[in-house]
């Protein structure tokens, strides 16, 4: 994928109901793969971003336990994912914060401590320390290679 410095995007702009509708046309989307997989566990990300949001799709499959999988939307802000992560495991639907730190050709999961917020949204704490474990490591795969 290629980065651009020009926004080379079209707008175009059409209301209906009250309600207005974008469209961007030449745009340079980056998309990025990652995956980890170790010991019949798997977590797969594909990270699509535009300027400063990112959008994707997060997958977890670890052996013998609940996994989850959905999509996420959120920005980034140098190297580290801000995310609200909409998933579904075992039946249910839900909606957590998540962030992501990326050194390199990895992406790192960030753990901190959790609060339920109005919303009903699992979020880190205000004041909480993010801490970026290394124990599950996504790293740069090509896209193709992954099972979404």
């Amino acid at each position: 994928m290629n980065l651009s410095c020009n926004d080379n995007s079209k707008k175009h702009t059409t209301s209906k109901d009250s309600e207005t509708k974008t469209e961007f046309k030449n745009t340079h989307v980056n998309e990025h793969c990652f995956l980890y997989a170790k010991n019949n566990d798997t977590i797969q990300l594909v990270l699509k971003e535009y300027k400063t949001t990112a959008t994707g799709y997060l997958l977890f499959n670890f052996y013998q336990k609940d996994g989850s999988h959905g999509s996420f939307e959120g920005v980034m802000k140098g190297d580290t994912l801000f995310a609200d992560y909409n998933f579904e495991a075992e039946g249910t639907k839900s909606k957590r914060e998540i962030i992501f730190l990326k050194k390199g050709q990895t992406l790192l999961q960030g753990y901190g401590e959790l609060e339920v917020d109005a919303h009903n949204r699992t979020v880190f704490k205000k004041d909480a320390t993010i801490t970026f474990d290394d124990k599950f490591p996504l790293t740069a795969v090509a896209c193709d290679t992954l099972d979404l």
